[in-house]
C-alpha cells in the first residue's frame, strides 16, 4: 500500500476519533450542566446528542429518568407545602428537633406560645425555651425511642398582672431512624380545662358543705326538741325559729342552685322587650330603702340623664333580680352610718348603672374571683348575713343573657363599686316624607 494512502487513512481515523471524542466530551459537559441545574432546583432540559455506545445509552436513559425525578420532586414539594399549611393552621403548638436538640421546625402556634421567631430555627432548644420540665421531656422521648405523653407547667414571662403558669398537655414522638434523627412534639394548652376541673371539684365540695351546715343545725335543734326541749315553751319556740331560719336558708340555696342550672342549660325563657329602666331602678331602690334605714345607711339614687323615657332591651324580671342583688349586697356589707349610692349615666349604645358603697371592700387578689360560685371573701361574715355565695354568679349570667356587661372595682376598707352596662333599644331612623324632603332642600 502506497505510503500516501496509509497517511490518508491514518488522518481519516484520527479525525474520526477526534470528532467522536469531542462529541463525547460535549455530551459529558452537557450532562454535567444538567446535573448542576437539577442540584440548583432549576428545570432540566433533555440532552441532545449523537453519541453512540454506552454514552449514548446513558444519555437516553438520563433523558427518560429526569421527568420522573422532577415529577417526584414536585410531588414532595406539594406534600411539604400542604404539611406546612396544615401544621401552621393547627391551634396546637408543634415543634421538631434533631438529635443535637436543635430546632428544626415550629409552627405559628409554637411561636406564640414559646416566643419564637424565624431566627430560632437552628438554635439549641435549651437556648430558646428555658423550661426544665420541657427539656426533661425531650430527653425521655429520645432515650426511650417511643411516644411520650404527659403534662408540663410553663411559666409565663409576662410581668403584668403577674407571672402565671400554663398547663400544657404534651405528646412527643421520635422521628424515624435507629437511633432516631430527632423528635416532634405537640403541645395543647389545657390550662382552662384544668381550671374548670378545679372549679367543678370546688363546686361539689362547696355544695356539700353548704347543704351540710343547715342540715346539721336542723338535726341538732330537732334532736334537742325530741330529747328535752319540747315541753319548755320558751326554748321550743326559739329552737323552732332556728329550724325555720335554717330551712329557709336551705330552700334559698336550692333555689339558687336550680336557677344557675337553668341558666347554664339555657332553659330559662328570657322575654327581651323594651323596658323603661328609670322607674325600675327607682322601684328596686325603694323596696330596699327600709333595710338600709334599719342599718342607719344613706341610700342615694342619682338618675342623672336617665329619665322615664329611656328604654333598654331586656327581660324585666332579670334586670330586677340583678339590681336587687347588687343593692342588697351593698347594704349587707356596709357598716352602720355608711352610704350606698346608685348612679345612672347614658351613652348612645347603653345605660350605665353604678352601685357603690362605703363598705368593707374586697381585697385586690379576690376581685377576679367574686363571680365564681360559692366564692366568698369573708366566709364567716357572708354566712352570718345569710348569703349563699351564688348571688353574684347568677348576676353575671343574667347580665350576659341580656347582652350587657358587669365589672367591679374595690379597695379593702374603703368600699366597692359595681359597674353595670345594659344595651339601649335601637330606634330605626324614620324615613323622610316627600314634603319634608322638599322643605329641607
Amino acid at each position: 500500500m502506497p505510503g500516501w494512502l496509509v497517511s490518508l487513512l491514518a488522518t481519516v481515523v484520527v479525525g474520526a476519533l477526534v470528532v467522536v471524542i469531542a462529541r463525547s466530551l460535549a455530551t459529558i459537559n452537557t450532562l454535567k450542566r444538567r446535573l448542576d441545574d437539577m442540584e440548583m432546583g432549576r428545570r432540566v432540559r433533555p440532552v441532545r446528542t449523537r453519541a453512540v455506545g454506552p454514552l449514548g445509552h446513558l444519555t437516553r436513559r438520563f433523558n427518560e429518568v429526569i421527568p420522573i425525578i422532577e415529577g417526584r420532586i414536585a410531588k414532595l414539594d406539594r406534600e411539604a407545602q400542604q404539611l406546612r399549611i396544615v401544621l401552621g393552621g393547627m391551634t396546637e403548638a408543634v415543634i421538631a428537633i434533631d438529635m443535637r436538640r436543635k430546632l428544626l421546625f415550629a409552627n405559628s402556634s409554637a411561636d406564640a406560645l414559646f416566643g419564637l421567631d424565624a431566627n430560632s430555627v437552628g438554635k439549641f432548644l435549651l437556648e430558646i425555651i428555658r423550661s426544665p420540665q420541657l427539656h426533661e421531656m425531650v430527653e425521655l422521648t429520645l432515650a426511650r425511642q417511643g411516644e411520650y405523653i404527659g403534662e408540663i407547667a410553663l411559666i409565663s414571662r409576662e410581668p403584668f398582672p403577674r407571672p402565671h403558669s400554663r398547663i400544657l398537655a404534651v405528646h412527643g414522638s421520635p422521628l424515624p431512624g435507629s437511633p432516631p434523627g430527632g423528635a416532634i412534639f405537640v403541645f395543647h394548652d389545657v390550662s382552662e380545662l384544668r381550671r374548670l376541673e378545679r372549679m367543678r371539684q370546688d363546686f361539689v365540695a362547696n355544695v356539700s358543705h353548704e347543704l351540710k351546715t343547715p342540715l346539721a343545725a336542723i338535726k341538732a335543734y330537732t334532736e334537742s326538741l325530741l330529747d328535752w326541749a319540747l315541753d319548755d315553751s320558751e326554748v321550743n319556740m326559739r329552737f323552732l325559729h332556728r329550724i325555720e331560719e335554717q330551712a329557709e336558708r336551705l330552700n334559698q340555696l336550692i333555689m339558687d342552685l336550680l336557677s344557675l342550672a337553668r341558666l347554664d342549660s339555657g332553659e330559662v325563657p328570657f322575654d327581651h322587650e323594651p323596658v323603661t329602666i328609670g322607674p325600675l331602678v327607682k322601684k328596686c331602690a325603694e323596696i330596699l330603702r327600709d333595710r338600709a334605714e334599719a342599718k342607719n345607711l344613706k341610700l342615694d339614687v342619682q338618675m342623672g340623664p336617665v329619665n322615664d323615657s329611656i328604654v333598654i332591651v331586656a327581660d324585666d324580671e332579670a334586670v330586677r333580680q340583678i339590681l336587687d342583688n347588687l343593692i342588697d349586697n351593698a347594704i349587707k356589707y356596709t357598716p352602720e352610718g355608711g352610704c350606698v349610692r346608685i348612679t345612672c349615666s347614658l351613652s348612645p349604645q347603653s345605660v350605665s348603672i353604678e352601685v357603690a358603697d362605703t363598705g368593707i371592700g374586697i381585697p385586690r387578689d379576690d376581685l377576679n374571683r367574686i363571680f365564681e360560685r360559692f366564692y366568698r371573701v369573708d366566709k364567716a361574715r357572708s354566712r352570718e348575713l345569710g348569703g349563699t355565695g351564688l348571688g353574684l354568679s347568677i348576676v353575671k349570667h343574667l347580665v350576659h343573657s341580656i347582652g350587657g356587661s358587669i365589672t367591679v372595682n374595690s379597695r379593702l376598707g374603703e368600699g366597692t363599686q359595681f359597674f353595670l352596662q345594659l344595651p339601649r333599644e335601637r330606634i330605626a331612623a324614620l324615613p323622610q316624607s316627600p314634603s319634608t324632603a322638599t322643605t329641607s332642600s
